[in-house]
């Protein structure tokens, strides 16, 4: 059975993903129960220009913060902040690419959007799971 300690990782992930992702679409959900209206109110609605992207910049500037925080070697440090940084950019340019179609009226497919935006998401999500799981581990290593 794991302890808390070792689980504190996906309390720290879940800090982010709940008010990033959930507000919005009970916000929206609450909008449209209010205004009675039957406008389709899911998480593709609501990040369909790609917006999982600025989520993804946020999870990347913390994780590197807790690594620049970290005992890791610096070659080690800065390695994984490029990863993250590279990945947390990619992601950002997915919403810039879709924003900027959309408002200049160049072709713009939400769906490319959508899946452009999730897949890149999901990408940073494991990458930053995968360093706050190491740094958690490492800590307990070190505190031997």
């Amino acid at each position: 059975m794991s302890s808390w300690p070792s689980l504190k990782w996906l309390l720290w992930i879940s800090l982010y993903a709940i008010p990033i992702l959930f507000l919005p679409w009970i916000t929206a959900r609450a909008w449209v129960r209010q205004h009675k209206t039957e406008v389709p109110v899911g998480f593709r609605q609501i990040f369909q220009r790609g917006e999982l992207g600025l989520i993804s910049l946020v999870l990347a500037s913390s994780v590197i913060w807790n690594l620049l925080q970290s005992q890791f070697a610096p070659i080690t440090i800065a390695a994984a902040s490029i990863l993250v940084t590279l990945s947390g950019i990619m992601a950002l340019e997915v919403w810039i690419e879709g924003y900027c179609r959309q408002s200049t009226g160049t072709l713009w497919t939400p769906s490319r959007a959508w899946r452009d935006s999730r897949n890149m998401a999901l990408l940073v999500f494991t990458i930053a799971a995968v360093i706050e799981i190491m740094l958690d581990r490492f800590a307990k290593v070190v505190a031997r």
